[in-house]
């Protein structure tokens, strides 16, 4: 078995390879049947890559948190989640900084997003008909 790829890449061919994203960075890079696996450490850096019918996988506290956030949705709290991925939508607005952040009023069903994040930019992939 091959070593998973982890570390900082540039212009490089990825071909069904194990990439482990976190604390990673890929420039201008090309993955094809590749598996992208995100456990929550430090975000990636992803810059200008190509992704070819790869799978995309959550490990670790990354799973933890989509674990969390479904059985939240699943639990009465719908309206938050839903909010939540609105503002992911527009551009992830999330607090940096516990100790000036508002607290979240989660009986109201709101989450409250201050600081901007960006977490990577990806192209758009071309859609074949």
């Amino acid at each position: 078995m091959n070593a998973p790829v982890q570390g900082r890449h540039k212009d490089r061919n990825f071909f069904e390879k194990t990439v482990m994203l976190d604390g990673s960075s890929f420039t201008g890079c090309a993955f094809a049947r590749c598996t992208m696996i995100y456990s929550g450490g430090e975000i990636p850096s992803l810059s200008g890559c190509r992704f070819d019918e790869c799978a995309w996988q959550f490990g670790g506290e990354a799973a933890n948190t989509i674990a969390f956030l479904s059985g939240m949705y699943r639990g009465g709290f719908d309206r938050m989640i839903e909010s939540t991925f609105h503002e992911i939508r527009r551009g992830a607005m999330v607090s940096q900084d516990q100790g000036t952040a508002p607290e979240s009023d989660a009986s109201a069903g709101t989450a409250r997003f201050l600081k901007p994040l960006r977490i990577f930019r990806v192209p758009k992939q071309e859609q074949n008909p």
